[in-house]
């Protein structure tokens, strides 16, 4: 008996960076993919440290990326 017969896989994720793809063409997905992932861990996760580190006064350091491009 086979189970994953009737399954459905759904990623909605990969669905739309298919559609964007297959509208865009190749160069234009990673560039789209790069920003969001880039954007997701410089506004998300350093935001969160900075948040953390100003309301507590925590030494917590934060991501290479804003060393690198000389913001902190």
């Amino acid at each position: 008996m086979n189970i994953t017969k009737n399954i459905n896989w759904n990623f909605p994720i990969l669905t739309k960076i298919k559609n964007y793809y297959l509208a865009n063409g190749l160069i234009k997905t990673l560039i789209w993919i790069v920003f969001i992932v880039i954007g997701t861990k410089i506004i998300i996760i350093n935001g969160g440290i900075g948040l953390i580190n100003y309301l507590f006064g925590t030494k917590i350091p934060y991501g290479p990326v804003l060393y690198y491009l000389g913001v902190l």
